[in-house]
């Protein structure tokens, strides 16, 4: 009889745990469902225009944040475009944009800026230039003309440029930090002999090749108003701030546009080992990755859903390792790597743990409760974009610069609903290492290497 009452209650016991979970997923999917609608209605206007030069302006108007401003200019052409053999050229050019103008000196531009109650941030990396200006809608003339001097009235002075070269290439012969180091060979690794397998900072031998010239030269050629794209997010009337951008930023002459035409990188084939020997060290360092897709492929959205279910997987199983599952949406090709630290002693069982998580996501489906999950967080961080000037004016950057579309914005909740099970699984199988990895590990090599020789072939990095 005891016996029979516990098999009764052991199946009341999970009849009520499905029950809970099908009431938890409801509830997470009723959750993201009002976050859209709720994002959806924060959305504003956004009105774009293009200038007879081809400039791309887009004017959102938002009252929701009083006098807050943020404008951005993005051009299409980053690190990818620098001379193989004058790597970091980008970099040099963006770190000199706010030295001078045709009309202000750094001073002068430093003192409009704290007149405006203005800050700049500028930014490059291998698809583009970004320039963000934050400050507040009351200065919106005063501002847009700063920033179309500072983008398309910049003087590179011979004085500057030895100054800022020189600190690029002391900021070089500092060793980055083991992660970081780690990070940098395994896209070395992962994009060798393409655009994007040179060093974004270049190396002190490209650096040191660049002149004045080569800056003057990639200013004139890649900074080009048919190739950029100006958003402005403030508290400030579309109709008006079209006249005023079109008097501004109008006088910007075109130049010719230049093809994204560069060798694509391939997947790896079999695993790679690749591993540097770090003697002293008691920890490894390690990375694992292949390729992920591009920002505007379709399965981009039931990819990165696919990332957020391994993340939560892997931290389920290792709950206390320093693993991060990262990706970036590129142009041309996406790094896709999972990257942790532990005790040389037990990196080998960690890798092992991870390797056949992703195994197990490319096999099987993802849980209706991890897809819901999944979704809720990509929302959320949406959303919160969405609630600030800079996050709404980055998001629509990356639209221009990736050209998603103008309707990008109202089409990601529908993007991110549509992901299901069956689209996250075939995600995976496609971009989560379907041919092979790269497996790359910093530490000591005799205690790793006993444990490595069983996963495969060992190619020694040399520091």
């Amino acid at each position: 009889m005891v016996e029979t009452n516990g098999i009764i209650s052991g199946i009341n016991d999970m009849k009520n745990k499905r029950i809970f979970k099908k009431i938890l997923t409801l509830v997470v999917l009723v959750c993201a469902g009002a976050s859209a609608l709720a994002a959806q209605d924060r959305i504003p206007d956004i009105n774009s225009r293009r200038l007879l030069n081809d400039l791309q302006v887009t004017v959102a108007q938002t009252r929701q944040f009083g006098d807050s401003m943020t404008m951005g200019l993005v051009i299409r052409y980053g690190a990818a475009f620098d001379p193989e053999e004058k790597g970091g050229l980008t970099n040099l050019v963006v770190r000199m944009l706010m030295k001078s103008t045709a009309d202000r000196s750094e001073q002068d531009i430093l003192a409009e800026l704290e007149r405006l109650g203005a800050s700049i941030d500028i930014r490059c990396d291998r698809d583009g230039i970004r320039i963000l200006l934050r400050g507040r809608s009351a200065g919106f003339e005063r501002a847009l003309l700063l920033l179309y001097q500072i983008a398309g009235e910049a003087r590179f002075e011979e004085a500057d440029f030895d100054v800022i070269k020189q600190s690029i290439l002391d900021d070089l012969q500092k060793p980055p930090d083991p992660r970081r180091r780690v990070h940098n060979q395994f896209e070395d690794v992962l994009f060798q002999g393409t655009t994007y397998g040179r060093p974004l900072e270049g190396t002190p031998e490209s650096v040191s090749a660049i002149t004045p010239g080569d800056v003057r030269y990639f200013y004139r050629r890649f900074f080009s108003p048919n190739q950029a794209a100006l958003v402005i997010v403030g508290n400030i009337e579309p109709a008006a701030a079209h006249r005023q951008i079109a008097r501004t930023w109008g006088v910007w002459v075109r130049n010719d546009e230049i093809p994204f035409t560069f060798s694509r990188p391939r997947n790896p084939s079999g695993r790679e080992i690749y591993v540097e020997n770090d003697r002293e060290s008691p920890a490894a360092q390690f990375i694992l990755g292949g390729m992920f897709p591009r920002h505007e492929e379709p399965d981009y959205t039931s990819a990165i859903l696919a990332a957020r279910v391994l993340e939560d997987r892997i931290n389920k199983l290792l709950p206390t390792s320093l693993l991060t599952v990262a990706t970036e949406g590129r142009r041309l090709a996406s790094p896709f790597y999972i990257q942790g630290q532990a005790a040389a002693d037990e990196a080998l069982d960690q890798i092992r743990d991870v390797l056949s998580v992703v195994e197990e996501m490319k096999q099987a489906s993802a849980t209706d409760e991890e897809i819901a999950s999944a979704r809720q967080k990509m929302m959320d961080e949406f959303n919160g974009k969405l609630g600030t000037p800079d996050g709404l004016c980055n998001i629509l950057l990356d639209a221009e610069l990736y050209r998603l579309g103008s309707n990008y914005i109202s089409l990601f909740f529908e993007r991110v609903r549509r992901s299901n099970a069956e689209t996250v699984r075939k995600a995976a199988a496609a971009w989560f290492f379907p041919d092979g990895e790269i497996l790359l590990i910093r530490g000591p090599l005799p205690i790793l290497k006993t444990g490595l020789d069983s996963l495969g072939a060992i190619q020694l990095l040399v520091p």
